[in-house]
């Protein structure tokens, strides 16, 4: 990955989509080529379409959303809703030409720290061909 831009990833997951015996990442970690930032939500339902595009409004470069798969998922359809919700804010992206992909999903299980670390390492990737997102103040 290029030096000159590093992207900003953040990435939400849902508490049950991570394994057992691994302490999951809280806060900001340094990654070759890409900076993270980890979140862990109690279910993937509770990041709605709004909170995506507000995330993106406010400069991150890229968000990754790590839900249980939808029938590990302890409140029924909590990471259903979030593949539709997704699958929503990515067209909207495309829509205003910022690129579907500052998005990304995937549904998951007993995911590790390291597990996490890859799957935010693919949307930075992923994130690199657009560029740094032009909504990222100049501070």
């Amino acid at each position: 990955m290029s030096e000159a831009f590093e992207p900003e990833i953040l990435v939400l997951y849902c508490r049950n989509a991570l394994g057992d015996t691994d302490c999951p990442p809280e806060g900001t970690r340094e990654h070759r080529g890409f900076r993270a930032r980890y979140i862990m939500m109690p279910c993937s339902s509770k990041i709605e379409t709004g909170y995506l595009v507000k995330l993106i409004e406010q400069g991150v470069d890229g968000v990754v959303v790590l839900a249980c798969p939808p029938k590990e998922c302890q409140f029924l359809v909590g990471s259903a809703r979030t593949g539709h919700r997704i699958r929503h804010v990515r067209s909207l992206l495309e829509e205003v030409g910022m690129g579907a992909s500052r998005v990304g999903f995937a549904y998951r299980q007993g995911l590790s720290a390291e597990d996490m670390a890859g799957l935010a390492e693919e949307q930075a990737k992923a994130v690199m061909p657009l560029g740094r997102n032009a909504m990222k103040s100049t501070r």
